[in-house]
């Protein structure tokens, strides 16, 4: 088999595919939130295989509709996963970048952002910001402590980090505060990606662990998010029910054990709020965007992983009793319509 690999900045190693005796061997980075010493030329074509609510995928997603940049979707079967029968590598998401394959969704990203930002000019400086209005603000809540994560489907699971979270800051704003701070000054470039590195780590370490142990805390959550998981195949009527029943008494039983697993202690509905709240105190920092005036990578992560559960009690919930709604529809205007060259069902996700 002809197998041509360079190790990427991004810790991947990329195999040409022409040839076909054998799968290929798809190797995941080392570092998957390094960024590339050398920008590569945009590729000509995207196509990404996926499960079309797998959180991870869903981050991808909103990396590649955030800026643009044309793909083909893939669908891959989680029972037989023979769409990448190809691979040796058979988690989601994985991307074709015309003859490279990049796999792991925070390697994916981190491998496009330098080729987008070395193609496209620079934006001019933002304008000063405006002085903070003097507003009531309310007690904040208090910050868990960040403690791999997981995928929607109980028949495998898709492709995210390697690495173990970070901690979460703490919190000092006084409960009695009675006017809201100017966002904090723009941290240099150096904090700036160490910051944005530290948040990418919490998605895929904290938040989507809670949101799983969310969507599976009981019985009708279970079929709630099976019956939405299963609307997004072409499967036929039959096949969605068996999956969607079966799925959701797998899951519910399994969802039972998950706080245990993840070291979640108490109310999982009061661990969910905490942690939104935790991205929206914390890493958002009183401004628009984690990346200040435009999402960085950290926002598109957490955005993709939350709306990947957009038709569920949990996700009704989190809009509901956290502070994040603002910072969730200010994403959704950014990042804007999907890319994706093959509409899908789950266009909107």
């Amino acid at each position: 088999m002809l197998a041509a690999a360079s190790l990427l900045g991004a810790g991947v190693v990329a195999t040409n595919t022409s040839a076909a005796d054998a799968p290929t061997k798809i190797e995941v980075a080392a570092d998957p939130y390094a960024l590339p010493v050398e920008a590569h030329p945009l590729p000509s074509k995207i196509i990404l295989y996926q499960y079309e609510v797998c959180p991870y995928c869903c981050k991808v997603r909103a990396f590649l509709d955030f800026y643009k940049l044309p793909y083909t979707v893939i669908e891959v079967n989680p029972l037989t996963k023979g769409e990448l029968k190809w691979s040796t590598y058979k988690k989601v998401p994985v991307v074709k970048l015309d003859d490279e394959i990049v796999a792991d969704s925070s390697a994916i990203m981190s491998r496009l952002v330098t080729d987008v930002l070395a193609a496209r000019p620079a934006a001019p400086p933002p304008a000063p910001p405006a002085p903070a209005a003097a507003v009531a603000a309310s007690p904040a809540s208090p910050t868990p402590t960040a403690k791999r994560s997981s995928s929607w489907w109980p028949f495998g699971s898709g492709s995210g980090t390697l690495d173990v979270g970070s901690g979460a800051k703490d919190q000092t704003a006084a409960a009695a505060a009675v006017t809201v701070a100017a966002p904090s000054p723009s941290p240099s470039p150096v904090d700036a990606l160490a910051e944005e590195v530290r948040w990418r780590k919490w998605v895929d370490d904290k938040l989507v662990k809670v949101l799983t142990a969310n969507i599976y805390r009981n019985w009708d959550e279970s079929v709630e998010t099976f019956k939405y998981i299963t609307e997004q195949t072409s499967w036929s009527w039959g096949a969605r029910e068996v999956a969607r029943w079966a799925g959701a008494v797998m899951m519910w039983q399994v969802g039972k054990r998950l706080p245990a697993k993840y070291g979640i202690e108490g109310d999982l509905r009061k661990a969910l709020y905490d942690t939104a709240n935790d991205f929206a105190d914390n890493a958002l920092l009183g401004r628009r965007f984690a990346g200040g005036d435009s999402p960085n990578l950290a926002d598109l992560s957490a955005f993709g992983v939350i709306r990947a559960v957009r038709k569920t009690g949990a996700f009704r919930d989190l809009m509901e009793n956290t502070r994040l709604a603002p910072w969730f529809a200010a994403m959704e205007e950014a990042v804007g319509g999907s890319a994706r060259v093959n509409p899908g069902p789950g266009d909107a996700a």
